[in-house]
């Protein structure tokens, strides 16, 4: 079977330079020349393994010999009789040295932990005690070795050889347990059933325990005199089976791997949803490449190159752990409490996916390092050559640029905490549709920190902007200087704008208005709905926007800051009984405080005023009543309603504008004319009087008009 793979092996290598010399003649000159050589060393190493292969028999005897100490089957049972004596030795001052520890093991084991760092900090505890016994355990087993046997003593290099071996792969055991906790559902950090935990641990344990065991095997082969040409077998033959083991592997657990990187979601594209169901197979065909690179290299002993292949190898099997437990250490991020806010979790997510993009880029940036490597370039002297001054500015760009996105992110969560979440249609002013504006708006700080958080951005681009160009070798000096100079400039070119931006900070300094308020300022009136830094928008209770630059605000009214009074007026006959309406209106106040909707927003109850005007045709009362700014338009609407239902029910009704009218003396008769809407005059004689009299009816008309409005302004303006 071994001489079998070797001619495999060597056909391999071989066939590309048959075809070629099939074709022509070498011609001793460039890659011709490197090509025959490099076919010339392969032939050579096939020939030299075919020939230590007919000599495998002496090899056997040298190698038993070796190991024996040339005594036979008494010297391998004392070897094996004292490895079994570390063993036991070791094992059982380990289990009386942990005895008490092993019970608080278990006892962690079965904990349930709700918090992840709890779950981390047992999971660490309960390794740092198995580290104490396995400790424990291989200063007693080294102790036995080395009193027996002398330093170089083969024996003690055997015995050591193997206990490092075993202690390797216990240590291993340790390391997996902590990640996948195969036997503490409770507080295992990856959401995994127990089935598969258990199952993964396995593997990955057994997988590392037959590396040990084939690079241990080789060791010993090599300390015990086996011919090195046989490693060009014997090696690569181990690889391909390491890497079928884990091909196996991969296509076994494909839906759990791909559950673990994809928790459950579908694929967001066409692209995507061939990599969940090919890679797989890329995997495999991306194995057996770097095998047949490495087994290549060592066939033809090129160690070193072959030492490049060893970490590329072992960063594509170690990819899929590595890149959870990134993911599971970034995802820790999103329970910070000081850095919780609104979009905390959106923003946490995005820079997660970008954590993890630039992850993956390194770790294939490092496997192509080492695949070329191989090859026989050493791209980092390269790099370091040709690149290495640009290399370096890449590499401080690129740390500024993720202080400054940190940065960033921690100054935009600290603001988002104390502002309120904001639905998208307030923030595009479709919530003002609802309401008739005038409610109380934000605190000071919801005001001031969107600005704030506006200028820190602003700074922090100009200061990196500064930092890379500084770093690229650009002074920054003139470019200051010439700032300033510019700065000068615009402020005698834009005089206005200075002036607004001033006024603007002095006006937010003293707390004039805040957003969602309801101001007038320069004659126009609106809730506040947006603040810059040269301006503000209010939005009409109409819908219209306005933008009002704060240079023009001389005097700013704000009609929603703490509590707002509203006055309203009715007319009733001149027969009105006064003291009865205002015990009416009493007492509709008082039941109004007890509405549950709208009575916890009375600061003072709704009373009467009494008479405050006559008119020729009414006595004009007024009740007013005092509530919190934003809601005196539904306790308005309901008052008058309340009001006018409680004067009926007492007999008293609401006076209509009338006009009396009397007729000359030489007229038989008089008649009252009623001039209300709908009524037609009865005779001629009695609308010959109406007319006398209506330039000054069209007067008072327009006067008690233009009261109304006045009134109507005062109230619905607010």
């Amino acid at each position: 079977m071994t001489r079998i793979f070797a001619l495999l092996l060597s056909v391999l290598i071989l066939l590309p330079g048959i075809a070629t010399a099939a074709d022509e003649e070498y011609q001793y000159s460039g890659e011709k020349m490197a090509s025959f050589l490099f076919m010339k060393h392969a032939a050579d190493r096939k020939d030299q393994l075919i020939e230590s292969m007919g000599n495998w028999a002496e090899q056997q005897t040298t190698m038993w010999q070796s190991l024996t100490k040339g005594q036979g089957w008494e010297g391998f049972t004392e070897l094996a009789t004292v490895l079994f004596a570390m063993m036991v030795a070791g094992l059982l001052v380990e289990a009386l040295a942990v005895y008490k520890l092993r019970s608080i093991t278990q006892r962690i084991s079965q904990q349930n932990c709700e918090v992840w760092h709890d779950s981390l900090g047992f999971l660490v505890l309960r390794s740092i005690l198995s580290l104490i016994g396995l400790a424990v355990f291989a200063l007693v087993a080294y102790t036995i070795p080395i009193s027996l046997y002398g330093t170089n003593d083969i024996f003690e290099q055997t015995l050591t050889t193997l206990l490092d071996m075993i202690i390797s792969v216990r240590a291993f055991a340790i390391v997996a347990q902590l990640f996948w906790a195969p036997n503490a559902s409770g507080i295992r950090l990856m959401k995994m059933e127990c089935g598969a935990s258990q199952d993964f641990y396995r593997w990955t344990v057994g997988f590392v325990a037959l590396y040990y065991v084939s690079t241990t095997s080789w060791s010993l082969m090599f300390l015990h005199g086996i011919d090195p040409i046989m490693f060009a077998l014997v090696v690569p033959f181990n690889g391909l089976v390491l890497n079928l083991l884990a091909v196996y592997f991969v296509f076994s657990h494909k839906i759990t791997i791909t559950n673990l990187f994809t928790n459950g979601n579908t694929a967001s594209s066409t692209f995507t949803q061939f990599l969940r169901q090919s890679w797989p197979g890329l995997v495999t065909i991306w194995l057996l490449i770097l095998w047949f690179i490495w087994a290549t290299n060592e066939f033809l002993g090129y160690y070193t190159q072959a030492d490049h292949i060893t970490p590329a190898w072992w960063l594509t099997l170690s990819f899929p752990f590595a890149d959870r437990i990134l993911y599971m250490l970034m995802s820790r991020l999103k329970s910070i409490s000081w850095l919780q806010s609104r979009t905390f979790e959106r923003r946490c997510d995005r820079f997660i996916h970008r954590t993890l993009i630039a992850f993956r880029t390194i770790l294939v940036a490092a496997v192509m390092y080492h695949v070329i490597n191989t090859i026989g370039y050493d791209t980092l002297s390269m790099l370091t050559e040709q690149l290495g001054h640009y290399f370096n500015k890449f590499i401080d760009v690129f740390i500024v640029l993720i202080i400054a996105y940190a940065t960033w992110e921690i100054i935009q969560s600290a603001i988002e905490r104390h502002l309120p979440d904001v639905d998208p249609e307030e923030e595009n002013g479709m919530a003002s549709l609802e309401g008739e504006g005038g409610g109380a708006g934000a605190s000071r700080s919801e005001t001031l920190l969107p600005l704030v958080r506006s200028f820190m951005l602003v700074f922090l681009i100009v200061t990196v902007s500064l930092t890379i160009l500084s770093i690229l070798g650009v002074e920054i000096a003139p470019l200051l200087a010439g700032a300033g100079i510019i700065g000068i400039a615009v402020g005698f070119g834009a005089q206005k704008l200075v002036q607004d931006v001033i006024s603007g900070i002095f006006f937010l300094l003293d707390d004039a208005f805040r957003r969602g308020e309801y101001i007038e300022a320069a004659g126009l009136r609106g809730t506040v709905e947006r603040i810059s830094i040269r301006s503000i928008r209010l939005r009409h209770h109409l819908g219209a926007v306005q933008t009002i630059p704060f240079s023009e605000m001389a005097t700013i009214t704000n009609l929603s800051r703490d509590w707002i009074t509203m006055k309203l007026e009715f007319r009733l006959a001149y027969d009105t009984d006064v003291e009865k309406v205002r015990k009416i209106i009493k007492k509709v106040g008082q039941s109004m405080l007890e509405h549950e909707e709208y009575g916890p927003h009375f600061l003072l109850p709704l009373k009467s005023q009494g008479v405050i005007r006559v008119e020729e045709s009414a006595l004009i009362f007024r009740m007013k009543f005092t509530c919190v700014p934003g809601e005196q338009w539904i306790i308005r609407r309901e008052a008058y309603r309340l009001v006018k239902e409680a004067l009926s029910t007492n007999g008293i009704e609401f006076a209509h504008r009338s006009v009396h009218v009397l007729l000359p003396e030489h007229q038989p008769r008089e008649k009252e004319i009623y001039a209300g809407e709908g009524q037609l005059l009865e005779n001629k004689a009695i609308g010959a009087a109406a007319l006398e009299g209506s330039a000054e009816l069209r007067r008072q008309d327009k006067i008690d008009d233009d009261k109304a409005n006045v009134i109507g302004a005062d109230s619905d303006s607010v």
